[in-house]
């Protein structure tokens, strides 16, 4: 029985170790979320939240619609819609961007893609009563 005490108490100890080791490595070891997830972020992620937070994505869509509004691509009733989205989705950005949430911002980026999916629908015949935005 004494054994036993003494084998469980080194590998207990060996464990407490070779987290701790893990951890200094980078490596997480947990069921939460890691204690850096909060402020820690890669390149990527900077980049990211750099581009959407700046206001360039949102533009960027503002004057694609434009031009395919000039070339008669897209109707003036459907590039209101698709404008007062753009509008929408940029209050979201700004509250988030100000808050600095990482997720928040990656999910408004992803309904920037998705309206620029729905320009190149709308602009090249792809636009059928079955594709509707999802937001």
């Amino acid at each position: 029985m004494r054994h036993w005490i003494e084998a469980m108490a080194i590998g207990a100890g060996l464990m407490m170790a070779g987290s701790a080791q893990a951890q200094s490595w980078g490596v997480y070891i947990g069921n939460s979320a890691p204690p850096y997830a909060a402020g820690w972020q890669d390149d990527g992620t900077e980049r990211m939240m750099r581009f959407i937070c700046s206001g360039q994505r949102a533009q960027g869509l503002e004057n694609r619609l434009d031009h395919e509004v000039d070339e008669g691509d897209i109707d003036p009733g459907t590039a209101n819609r698709i404008h007062a989205a753009i509008d929408g989705l940029e209050g979201r950005q700004r509250h988030e961007c100000s808050e600095g949430d990482v997720r928040s911002v990656r999910e408004i980026g992803w309904r920037y893609d998705r309206i620029g999916q729905w320009m190149e629908s709308a602009a090249h015949g792809d636009d059928g009563p079955g594709w509707r935005p999802r937001w």
